[in-house]
Formats: structure tokens, sequence, C-alpha cells
């Protein structure tokens, strides 16, 4: 069933570890093309512990742009990174968009992710490779061959309506979702996962806790990024198998009336 969400504010969520070199052109993006746009914004940029100039340059783009900087003191790996940014982001807008801090992603697609959800067509919106219109740039071989291998493995094992791509970074969040995996959650993380492999167990929990997902196509600018790859294949492929197989006997957890927004942060503020 739609529903209609007011958006006033879209949290952008971005986790780095060592991104000194493509994280400056990312927030210049940003800057420039979120003024355009319907609705207000406030970055946060989640440093997991970069031994670079990751967090000194959060805060120089600070005065000029709404960034929020949020630091983990030693690395703790991708997982831990977008935990702490969604913890964060959906008590900041209405909306939380993660994009990998690396400039592959282009701040262009927000407007109409927010859109649908705006309009009440998904809970989760994902920029995916594998739709039409889709344009893939610069992506080395074992990494294309690694998203299809992904893809296929879950079309099969665990198939989410609507969805090609599960382990893209560009992705909007409704927050009330984001608020109902927090409440679901308690005390405990919200994923288990720190590698790469954390974006599809991110996307298993949301579709174990029935969020409606869709997706988009988008130019993903591999060839734009400057700094090194963090991605282990085979770590991520054994992984991914883990995470699946940890999710194998679950099943949908049935509909309920949902929690406003402000009900799901007061009760989250309550516990803390």
């Amino acid at each position: 069933m739609k529903t209609p969400t007011e958006i006033n504010q879209v949290a952008i969520v971005l986790p780095a570890y060592n991104e000194e070199q493509d994280l400056p052109k990312l927030l210049e993006s940003i800057r420039t093309k979120m003024v355009t746009m319907p609705f207000s914004y406030q970055v946060v940029v989640v440093d997991d512990g970069s031994k670079d100039r990751t967090a000194e340059i959060a805060r120089e783009f600070a005065s000029k742009m709404p960034v929020k900087l949020v630091q983990h003191g030693v690395n703790k790996g991708l997982g831990e990174g977008l935990q702490t940014g969604l913890r964060e982001g959906w008590l900041l807008g209405e909306v939380v968009v993660v994009m990998d801090a690396d400039n592959s992603h282009d701040p262009v697609y927000i407007q109409e992710m927010v859109k649908m959800i705006r309009e009440g067509d998904a809970d989760i919106v994902i920029a995916s490779r594998f739709q039409l219109g889709s344009v893939v740039q610069g992506v080395p071989f074992y990494r294309k061959v690694l998203s299809w291998g992904c893809c296929l493995m879950m079309k099969v094992l665990m198939p989410y309506r609507n969805v090609r791509d599960y382990s893209t970074g560009f992705r909007a969040y409704r927050s009330v979702t984001i608020g109902r995996l927090i409440h679901e959650s308690g005390n405990g993380p919200l994923i288990q996962e720190s590698s790469f492999a954390c974006m599809l167990e991110l996307l298993l929990r949301l579709r174990w806790l029935g969020a409606r997902a869709a997706e988009i196509p988008y130019t993903l600018r591999y060839d734009l990024k400057v700094g090194v790859s963090k991605l282990r294949i085979w770590r991520t492929i054994r992984r991914y198998f883990n995470v699946i197989g940890g999710y194998w006997a679950k099943e949908n957890l049935p509909q309920s009336n949902e929690p406003s927004l402000q009900e799901l942060r007061a009760q989250v503020r309550l516990r803390a």
C-alpha cells in the first residue's frame, strides 16, 4: 500500500575510509547539485578510523555546506560505518541516502530516488546497475562478475521483489523504515557484517521486515575513482554465502500498523 511521505530534509550518509583523494570531489558535487532540489540536506561523513586527511576534509567542507563528521577511533569496517551513518541519518531527515565516498556515485540521482519514496512507491530505492538504461564505466571485470553472481544467487535462493542489484552501496531509505529496523534490533547491532557483504545483509534484514523496494537506472562512474579499492573479492564471496545462509530460514514478518517517524524516534531515545 502506498504511504506518501512529506520530505523536507534528506540525510546523505558517506561511510569513508582513507578517501582523501575522492571525497573532496564528491562533496563538491553534492554541494553544487543539491541546491537545485526541492528539499534541504545534511551530509554525514562517517570517518572509519582513516589514517589520511579524510576527517580534515570533512571539517573543511563543513564551513561551506551542511556536513556532520562522525569518527570511529579505529577502523571497524564498512558494516560499522554504515550502521553509524544510518543511526545518525534517520534522526536528521525523512529519507536517508547512502553513497560510496569514492566519487563513483552521482548525487543527481537523489532527486528521483527521493521522489519515489515521497510518493509512497517504495521504502527503499536502489540505484541499480541492472536496470534498462544503466551504464557502468570503468568497473574491473572481477567486480562485474561478483555483482552478477550475487544477483543470480539471490534470484534463486532469496529473491526480493523488484530488486536486481543486491550489492550496490547507492540507496535511499525511508527513515521510518530505518527506525523500524533500529527498534527491532533493540540494543543490538543492525547488521553483523563488517565487510562489503554488509550491503546484502542490510537488504535482507529490510526484506525480512517487509520493506518495499524499487530500483532506478543510473550511470556508475567507477572510472572517476582515484583511490585504491578496499574490496577483497574472495573474502567478500565467502561472506555473501555466510549472510545468505544466516537468513535462509527466516520468513517475512507479518505486516502491522507502522508507527510514525516521530513515535519511533521517541521510543529509541527513551531506550538510549
